[in-house]
This record gives C-alpha cells, sequence and structure tokens, in this order.
C-alpha cells in the first residue's frame, strides 16, 4: 500500500509521513526530497530555473518513477509506503490523477492560523513564500487556499483533521485506520 499525504505546505506532511513510517516500520519518502536528490538543486531553485511548469511536470514524472519503484519492489518483496507530496502537486491535473487512482491519498487538512505560525517561522524553503512579510505569506495562503481547497478534497481518499493534535495521537489514528 502506497499512502500519499496531501495538504497546504506547513501542514505537516513531511513530518507526520517521518513520524508513521517509523511507527509502521515501513518506507518513507518526501517527493520534494526526492526532487531535489534527482536534480541537486533546491526546489526553490528548480522553480527559479525551469519554472513552475516544468517542476510539475517533473514532479508527476518522479511521482511515476516512485510508484513504479515501489510495485517492482512490492512484487519481490512487499512493503508499505508512506510518500509526503508537495503542496501544489496535486494541482497538476496528471498527478492529481496518479494519486487518485495508484495511492490511498489523505488530504491533512490544517487550520490557516497553524499553517500561517509554521510558515512564518520557515518560509525560505518554500518558493511561493520566499522573502514574504507574515501578512503577506497571510494573504497567498489566503489566495492559494481558495484555488486548492476542492482539489485537495478531490484527490484525496481520506480527509483528516489535524488541528489540535499531537504527532503521536495522530500516528496511532494512522496506524489504526491504514493497517500499515
Amino acid at each position: 500500500m502506497i499512502i500519499t499525504l496531501c495538504g497546504f505546505m506547513g501542514c505537516g506532511k513531511s513530518t507526520l509521513g517521518r513520524g508513521l513510517a517509523q511507527a509502521c516500520g515501513c518506507r518513507f519518502i518526501d517527493l520534494d526530497d526526492y526532487l531535489e536528490d534527482k536534480w541537486a538543486m533546491k526546489v526553490s531553485t528548480i522553480f527559479e530555473k525551469r519554472g513552475e511548469e516544468w517542476f510539475r511536470n517533473e514532479e508527476c514524472n518522479c511521482l511515476n518513477e516512485i510508484i513504479e519503484e515501489y510495485n517492482y519492489l512490492n512484487s519481490k518483496n512487499p512493503y508499505n509506503l508512506v510518500l509526503a507530496l508537495g503542496g501544489g502537486t496535486v494541482t497538476s491535473g496528471p498527478s492529481a490523477a496518479v494519486v487518485r487512482e495508484h495511492t490511498t491519498c489523505v488530504y491533512l487538512e490544517c487550520p490557516k492560523e497553524t499553517l500561517l505560525r509554521r510558515l512564518v517561522k520557515n518560509n525560505s524553503r518554500r518558493p511561493l513564500l520566499a522573502g514574504k512579510s507574515e501578512e503577506e505569506i497571510s494573504a497567498s495562503i489566503d489566495s492559494l487556499m481558495q484555488r486548492r481547497e476542492e482539489i485537495y478534497r478531490t484527490s484525496a481518499h481520506h480527509i483528516y483533521h489535524t488541528a489540535g493534535k499531537k504527532m503521536k495521537d495522530v500516528i496511532e489514528d494512522f496506524s489504526g485506520k491504514f493497517s500499515l
């Protein structure tokens, strides 16, 4: 089984994914890290040098590579995979279709206040927010969420509300629901 975690940047996809994979003894991949390793560049640099359209196409290629590798390895030695998607991965139609068809996708719904607090602390890795003030980040969250919320919901098989939950409780919930 491949569990993908989708949601807005800062919602906890990577942190939860790592913790869930460790607790369940399965593999974890962060799609942004996979892309950065493949291209030996940070996501922000890829955006800057190649543009968002190129990035989204390559992101979909990488997503397909990971799924193909999983299917090949799983046929020889079954294992589970937790895959943290980028915040915009499912905004690309081809990527959303791959996620919906080949994975069990969970949308991590997170309150704006939590997102803002996390993103103000750490926005340098996020190309759509880099160098913005708190007010600009807040406006960006509003604008992007207005466009993305429905996409997250329709791409996901499950919606998980993270508000006010501790990581260990979320991991316990996930472990019980998805039998990893």
